[in-house]
């Protein structure tokens, strides 16, 4: 028994084929579309490419209505805003369709795979083209009638930049890509930056570019921290894009944490890079699938 795995992304759409065993047979990457017209013949292609497969597994961008199939709210794929994605999807392919945040599914995917069960409670934050969060409580995912745990919109400043969501101050205005490069912008007096030309100006020790990771990890460390507070995880997994460049960050962001977390927990965590690489997402829709399909299947 297989299932479709699709993991959509501001920027790109990961999926593969996986085995009820979590055995990843097939796995591609595609841009996402930019508009929707484009981006459903996008998910037509894959879903009826696989048809063969038992179930599909979605991970969405944004927060979901599951009673109604409605997208309430996709901050960097807006065109999904308002849409049934569930139900759209469906009409390709004769087999169930269960969706469900995409940071969601990157933390029941490291969790399944990696911990297998190790701990109780997990937190995974997404670092890309937006900030995401997912949490396993109980060993359970964290989640609800409509997505839950919405991390990269937390706010760390009252009075900070402008988020998409119309909030002032999100964690994912400072720690997504265009983030961090607004803050070396800010740093280097207007100088414009990519990350890879950010990451080789730290290599390097430009100035600005290791003020700019040090900030970061400021940013994060307040993020998580009110997180750690509420969720007492024995450990934190950074996952997403931008979490390949965890060697500029990760040591400063522990040490920060250590300071700002509630006292009883400062020494209950570990904040780890997550091991899933960009497949994380792939296997919590696999995941998923195994799970509900269990379900829909029983009299």
């Amino acid at each position: 028994m297989d299932f479709l795995c699709v993991d959509i992304g501001g920027t790109t759409i990961k999926y593969g084929v996986i085995s009820k065993d979590m055995l990843l047979k097939e796995f591609y990457t595609v841009p996402t579309p930019k508009n929707y017209k484009e981006f459903i013949e996008e998910i037509k292609n894959i879903t009826t490419r696989f048809s063969h497969t038992k179930a599909v597994g979605v991970g969405y961008p944004g927060a979901y209505d599951f009673e109604n199939d409605l997208m309430l709210y996709a901050p960097n794929l807006d065109f999904l805003n308002g849409r049934k994605l569930q139900a759209e999807i469906a009409k390709f392919i004769d087999n169930p369709v269960f969706i469900e945040n995409d940071a969601n599914l990157a933390a029941l995917g490291e969790y399944t795979i990696i911990e297998q069960g190790a701990v109780d409670n997990m937190l995974f934050i997404t670092l890309g083209t937006g900030v995401g969060g997912g949490a396993i409580v109980n060993r359970l995912l964290f989640t609800g009638s409509i997505t839950a745990f919405e991390a990269g919109h937390t706010s760390i400043d009252y009075n900070g930049r402008q988020c998409n969501c119309g909030r002032l101050g999100c964690l994912e205005t400072y720690c997504s890509e265009s983030g961090i490069l607004t803050t070396f912008e800010e740093i280097s007096q207007n100088r414009k930056s990519d990350i890879s030309n950010l990451t080789q100006l730290a290599e390097y020790g430009n100035k600005s570019a290791v003020k700019t990771f040090d900030l970061f990890s400021k940013h994060l460390a307040a993020g998580i921290a009110d997180c750690i507070n509420l969720l007492a995880p024995e450990k934190v997994k950074i996952g997403g894009g931008l979490s390949h460049l965890h060697r500029f960050f990760l040591d400063i962001t522990e040490q920060n944490l250590k300071k700002l977390v509630y006292p009883a927990y400062g020494n209950r965590f570990k904040l780890l890079p997550a091991e899933l690489d960009n497949k994380a997402g792939v296997y919590g829709a696999a995941a998923l699938c195994k799970q509900r399909y269990r379900d829909v299947q029983k009299p």
